[in-house]
């Protein structure tokens, strides 16, 4: 049996609607390497080590279907372990849709059986980022090599922490700061769909109803930019739930996400480009920015 993935890298808690759950177990097990650590008749769970679960699959009719969600990120400790990833996968023989390598993270986008994209990535340590002499971030995406990425040496597992023997929940200082950063997020992410709305409706005529816009929101490319926004706050809501198996390393790494989604780049691609033109076209969206990067000042 081939080894269970690296146990440091890092998933928000996330259910996955499938069709058929044995497949999908397959495809977990084998070509990511999560371990089963509990099943039932229409559901399993599935962790990066550890006792608590990080994805559970299950059956359900009707439910969004994979193309209307965003990506499903999973973080990877180290260039080695994400190397080991892309041995895995061709190992199982899953195709790589992309690779890419913006200067802050290199990441693999593939997809699973049931259609759900997947991005996994590693960040590079804050001082290698790209930045311009003045400081200002540069995002440059260039294509990964990922033969060259398979050919980094495995990572050395025996001086990886025991996530069990270490499991400690997120103290309840770190919740309500994330608490108070995803209020202030749920408002950056209220004028910048009133901004997108508007400038559909210019293109293409008035939206009808709310249903009618959330119907948009979720299948029209126009608006699928601001999915990334939206996936980091559900994965912050789940985070701070009570029953949570979230960790303050957990928190921090959210936190990290955030800043790193928020930094707008009139030479970037997707949300980084988006964001900079809708900071530079409404007073709204500066000011609801503004308040985003006051919460982070006072990061977990």
């Amino acid at each position: 049996m081939a080894k269970p993935i690296d146990p440091r890298v890092e998933i928000g808690r996330v259910t996955l609607h499938v069709a058929d759950l044995g497949r999908a177990i397959a495809f977990y097990e084998a070509a990511l390497g999560f371990d089963v650590i509990g099943r039932a008749d229409h559901a399993a769970f599935l962790a990066a080590g550890g006792r608590h679960h990080h994805i559970r699959l299950e059956t359900s009719p009707g439910a969004i279907p994979p193309s209307a969600l965003p990506a499903i990120a999973i973080r990877y400790p180290d260039r080695a372990s994400l190397g080991e990833a892309v041995r895995r996968l061709r190992q199982a023989g899953v195709a790589i849709d992309g690779a890419s390598d913006d200067g802050v993270s290199e990441t693999l986008s593939l997809r699973d059986p049931d259609g759900h994209r997947l991005d996994l990535y590693r960040d590079r340590p804050r001082t290698e980022w790209p930045r311009s002499a003045d400081g200002e971030l540069r995002l440059t995406p260039v294509p990964l090599d990922t033969g060259a990425l398979a050919a980094v040496p495995p990572p050395e597992r025996s001086q990886a922490p025991s996530p069990v023997s270490h499991y400690a929940p997120m103290a309840e200082g770190m919740r309500q700061a994330l608490r108070e950063l995803r209020t202030r997020l749920l408002q950056l992410h209220k004028v910048l769909l009133d901004d997108a709305r508007a400038a559909y409706e210019m293109d293409r005529g008035r939206v009808g109803s709310n249903a009618s816009l959330l119907q948009l929101v979720i299948n029209d490319p126009w608006f699928a930019w601001l999915h990334s926004l939206s996936e980091l706050v559900v994965r912050i809501d789940e985070s701070v739930e009570s029953d949570s198996p979230a960790t303050d390393a957990d928190a921090a790494a959210l936190t990290e996400q955030v800043d790193r989604l928020l930094t707008a780049s009139e030479h970037g691609e997707g949300f980084q480009r988006r964001y900079f033109e809708a900071l530079q076209r409404q007073p709204a969206v500066v000011l609801a920015h503004a308040d985003v990067k006051r919460a982070l000042k006072g990061r977990v």
